[in-house]
């Protein structure tokens, strides 16, 4: 670890300072305890200082600017400097990072009073964010700045998130084009897929050594308790993909025209597959179809992947490999997590259903009896089968130690 020194500006380092700009919901938390963990780093919860300087000038601009808005500019950043260079002093770390969710609403004013800073954009799928939002807050949108979007949708909670997600995203890819040469861009999905590789960039845009196995070190470390944070990370042990895919549990039908439009024009530069009626079934719809009426094709998933699939009779209660058979017009994906409580209860169908732990893609039932007896032919089915599923798609499922850490 380096020594902090004195630099004759007064701060603690010449050590260009890093920002974390991200939406809420999005793995920030964990990002700050891995970057918290760096010997060289002291990243504390949110202080919302790019607000703090934001705020500044305008209180300055209100009585005149006496000195003038680079003076005020310069003041507005040391006010800044003095709160974290005593942080890091404090630490015995050698530079800080800060990471709020307010940033992305001040960041021109954070580029402009810190011309060397570095910028890391965490960005996640929409949906994925939806669905760690609606857990987070169940019973309304007034945390971590959704509530705005909830006013402007004050019926449709899936809709306010979209909107909201849409709004952060947007100035995020907008803002790193600006900042192009002094960002990197960070996808939540690969941080936890693979984190020494994911932190890589992130080390040499910093310009610090790089730091490997921080995944498990920020788990055992010390971090300030003060301040927002996921409300599941203190519960967490690992850094895992629990949480990925788990989006795929909303109905793509859930997601308003004009929004789902628009959120696919920013997933398609981030490299996010797109959301569409096949969202979350697990895999490519049916390229030709079977009017077969007792035929499902269904599908064993975890999130969108795709661990094994059968053509099911729901009239026999027996199934067929897809390759003999033309693929059903209806599919359904159950999630394998499930499997076990469906086994146990076939009552708890009901439940992983309005959970989007099972759900079924193609025409709609003709009548309240074919609906009936196609679910009374998935539950037994599943009630029957299940176990044996469950244990042969467990050496394909995703890791699952762990908590979810967002």
């Amino acid at each position: 670890m380096s020594e902090p020194t004195s630099e004759g500006n007064g701060s603690v380092s010449s050590a260009a300072p890093a920002f974390v700009v991200t939406p809420a919901r999005s793995g920030s938390t964990m990002l700050r305890w891995l970057l918290d963990s760096h010997p060289d780093i002291a990243c504390p919860s949110e202080t919302d200082v790019a607000k703090l300087a934001a705020t500044y000038l305008e209180a300055s601009a209100r009585v005149g600017h006496p000195d003038g808005e680079d003076a005020a500019m310069r003041n507005a950043r040391s006010v800044v400097d003095g709160l974290m260079d005593t942080y890091v002093r404090a630490k015995g770390k050698s530079r800080w990072c800060e990471k709020s969710l307010t940033t992305i609403e001040h960041i021109d004013v954070v580029a402009q009073a810190w011309p060397e800073a570095r910028f890391i954009f965490l960005y996640r799928h929409g949906m994925d964010f939806v669905g760690s939002a609606l857990e987070a807050q169940p019973w309304g949108l007034s945390e971590y700045g959704f509530g705005e979007f909830a006013k402007q949708h004050p019926t449709d909670n899936v809709a306010a998130l979209v909107a909201y997600w849409h709004d952060r995203t947007g100035r995020m890819l907008e803002a790193e084009t600006r900042l192009r040469g002094r960002s990197v861009r960070l996808r939540y999905e690969d941080l936890v897929g693979a984190p020494d590789a994911a932190l890589g960039p992130v080390w040499e845009l910093l310009g610090v050594a790089p730091a490997t196995e921080l995944s498990n070190a920020a788990f055992t470390q010390q971090h300030d308790a003060i301040g927002p944070a996921d409300h599941k990370i203190w519960q967490t042990s690992a850094v895992h993909q629990d949480s990925v895919g788990r989006g795929a549990r909303i109905p793509p039908g859930r997601v308003v025209e004009h929004l789902r439009v628009a959120m696919n024009r920013l997933l398609a530069p981030l490299g996010y597959p797109a959301v569409d009626q096949w969202w979350g079934c697990g895999g490519p719809p049916p390229a030709e179809t079977s009017d077969h009426p007792s035929h499902l094709d269904l599908r064993i998933v975890d999130g969108h992947r795709s661990l094994w699939r059968s053509v099911l009779d729901l009239a026999e209660g027996k199934s067929y490999d897809p390759s003999t058979v033309a693929p059903p017009r209806i599919v359904a994906a159950v999630e394998r997590r499930r499997l076990p409580e469906l086994v146990a209860d076939g009552s708890s169908l009901p439940s992983a259903i309005r959970g989007g732990y099972v759900r079924w893609y193609g025409p709609r039932f003709t009548s309240y009896a074919a609906e009936r007896a196609f679910f009374s032919g998935l539950a037994a089915f599943l009630s029957a089968h299940g176990q044996h599923l469950y244990d042969e798609t467990g050496r394909e499922a995703a890791p699952a130690a762990g908590g979810s850490t967002s």
